[in-house]
């Protein structure tokens, strides 16, 4: 683990470079070395393919390994003394992202902020990045990096007591841990329980979930301040209002499995979109 960068995809637009600035600070805060990846994937990036790779035409790697150079330089502005290394792929964003979670602790990466409903269509690469990562990923979305996570800015992690979920309190756990933050626990019934026939058991089991979760933060990290929080309702609308001031949310998704590359799950898919604050997911890789 301590050999293992912090990975950053880059491409030079606005979003990729607050991604840049966020995972810069969190390199330094961790005293991890940081790797500026760029996947030049453009019209006229490559000749053809050769035998399975893609053959870059002349003079595009260089000027593609120029951004990546640009990128490099500008962590290192950001963050003097952190160790930082450029990579430059040919190859689609999204494959160059998601092969380098392989060997990385973590992947932090730009989003534009697509509607949910080009989301889901087209499959942008943040969406499609984390749901199969390998390890976990931050996604920031325009100016949302820019809020500090510690005091005043608390962590938010959803469970529902899945795998996933368990893997996504932890994180957030030792995120607030090493912030200085608080730590917000949020469990939902799921759906509005007013009238239902079985809402007695739907809350029952909402409250299990989060008592499990208490008893194990209790144990694991017995000094961080924690709230917790079990809701009536979707959890998709609540974890977003919940991030209106905090500085990480972070939620589990299905990750990697049988049928890799399905869609990232409705709850992760949705704060991607909706929440104000960058977004951990963590996936539910053996």
């Amino acid at each position: 683990m301590n050999g293992e960068p912090i990975v950053v995809g880059y491409n030079d637009t606005k979003h990729s470079r607050e991604a840049l600035a966020w995972a810069a600070r969190e390199a330094d805060r961790r005293d991890a070395p940081l790797t500026v990846l760029f996947a030049a994937d453009y019209p006229g990036m490559t000749l053809g393919y050769g035998p399975g790779l893609l053959e870059p035409a002349p003079d595009a790697l260089e000027a593609a390994e120029e951004v990546t150079a640009k990128g490099v330089a500008a962590a290192h502005a950001i963050q003097p003394g952190i160790r930082v290394n450029g990579v430059t792929t040919v190859t689609s964003p999204a494959n160059a992202l998601i092969d380098a979670t392989d060997h990385a602790r973590l992947l932090v990466i730009g989003t534009r902020g697509l509607s949910s409903v080009l989301g889901a269509l087209l499959g942008s690469v943040a969406f499609t990045v984390a749901g199969r990562a390998a390890c976990p990923v931050i996604v920031i979305k325009k100016s949302a990096g820019t809020r500090p996570i510690g005091p005043g800015h608390r962590v938010v992690v959803g469970t529902d007591g899945s795998s996933p979920a368990a893997r996504a309190v932890t994180f957030a756990a030792d995120f607030a841990a090493q912030t200085s933050a608080e730590l917000e626990v949020i469990t939902c019934t799921g759906q509005d329980t007013s009238g239902a026939a079985d809402a007695q058991l739907l809350r029952g089991g909402a409250r299990s979930i989060a008592d499990r979760a208490e008893a194990s933060l209790r144990e694991t990290h017995p000094a961080l301040p924690v709230v917790m929080m079990v809701a009536d309702g979707a959890a998709e609308q609540k974890l977003i209002d919940a991030s209106a001031d905090a500085g990480l949310l972070v939620v589990g998704s299905r990750g990697r499995g049988a049928f890799r590359g399905l869609l990232l799950g409705s709850v992760s898919h949705a704060v991607i979109h909706g929440a104000p604050c960058p977004v951990g997911v963590i996936g539910g890789w053996p």
